[in-house]
This record gives C-alpha cells, sequence and structure tokens, in this order.
C-alpha cells in the first residue's frame, strides 16, 4: 500500500507505548483481502499482530474504490477469502481486547459515567483507557470517579466506587490533611 514505515517501525512504536503506559489501550486498523494478498501474507499479519500488545482491533474487508491505485490492480482476492480472513483476524481482535479486560480486574481506573437508563441499578461508564465499564449505584452522567474494578461480565468491567475517605487518606500530605487542603505543607 506503500506506506513511508514498515512493520519492524511500527512494532518499536507500539513497544515504547506499551513501555511507557502500561495500562493504555492501543488498537489498530487491519485491512484484509488487499489485491494479491496470499495465504502466507495473512499469516504473517496475523503472526504479527499475535506478537503485539494490540487491546483492539478494527478489521476492514477490502474494498475497491474507484480512481485509486488499487482499482487497476487484477490480482483480486476472492470474496469468501476475505470473508474468512476477516473473520479470523476479529476473532484474534476479540481474544486480544477480552484479555486486556482481564488484566485490568483489581485495578482502580479513572472513568467518566455516561447517561442511565432510569431503571437500572448499575451506571454505564467509559474508562480513561476505554473500556466499558458498569458502576453499581446511579451517578449523575459527565462524573469523573475513580472506581476498582471486580468482574469481567461479556464486554464490560463491573466496579465499584472508590471511597472518598479512601481517597483522601491515600492522597494525604503532613498532618493527615488532604493534599491542596489550606492546612497541608507542600
Amino acid at each position: 500500500m506503500h506506506r513511508w514505515y514498515r512493520a519492524e517501525h511500527y512494532a518499536r512504536r507500539v513497544a515504547l507505548i506499551r513501555e511507557r503506559l502500561p495500562h493504555a489501550a492501543i488498537g489498530a486498523d487491519v485491512i484484509t483481502g488487499f489485491p494479491g494478498e496470499t495465504e502466507d501474507d495473512h499469516a504473517a499479519t496475523t503472526a504479527f499482530i499475535e506478537g503485539l500488545p494490540f487491546t483492539y482491533l478494527h478489521v476492514f474487508s477490502f474494498s475497491t474504490r474507484p480512481g485509486t491505485k488499487a482499482s487497476a490492480l487484477s490480482n483480486e482476492v476472492p470474496g469468501g477469502v476475505i470473508k474468512r480472513r476477516a473473520r479470523d483476524l476479529r476473532a484474534l481482535g476479540e481474544a486480544k481486547a477480552a484479555a486486556f479486560r482481564q488484566s485490568q480486574l483489581g485495578r482502580t481506573l479513572r472513568v467518566l459515567t455516561l447517561r442511565r437508563d432510569a431503571d437500572s441499578r448499575s451506571t454505564p461508564a467509559l474508562s480513561s483507557n476505554y473500556l466499558k465499564v458498569r458502576i453499581s449505584g446511579a451517578h449523575s452522567a459527565n462524573q469523573w470517579l475513580d472506581v476498582g474494578i471486580s468482574v469481567k461480565e461479556g464486554n464490560y468491567l463491573l466496579a465499584e466506587p472508590v471511597s472518598l475517605t479512601a481517597n483522601a487518606v491515600v492522597a494525604a500530605g503532613a498532618g493527615g490533611q488532604p493534599l491542596g487542603h489550606p492546612g497541608s505543607i507542600r
């Protein structure tokens, strides 16, 4: 596709992100079925993705766009093959996403609450690393909360709010005053 970078360059950048931000959500867009893509090419793509710490994938099946160089290529990949490869890559992406959600159990995450259903006993939220979270209890929308992740349920993580008292103790400065309190020493 005439990108200026190569796989090794890309892999180094992904590794650097993981090194500096160990809990970052790292995603990738993947096109399968580009004209001339062989089974060996697909296997190499799959192995490359397996070896990197991606947390989600956006998988696209190649489709011809009029006026592009690719539309003039004659070695098209059959539609059924493209669909199978896309299914394979989406399954790999979901396995990586599930493993990432699992790795968040026991952590405290910062979340932004979303609008909830009136009859719901929990509040949907989005974590700072883009995970879907359900917080027990009713919370107003558009609030930042610290929550403890306890359970993985499907594509969601279930959480409990971290108490304000616990936050104040953790953030306490000299004399037991919360940092930023007028009586604290900085």
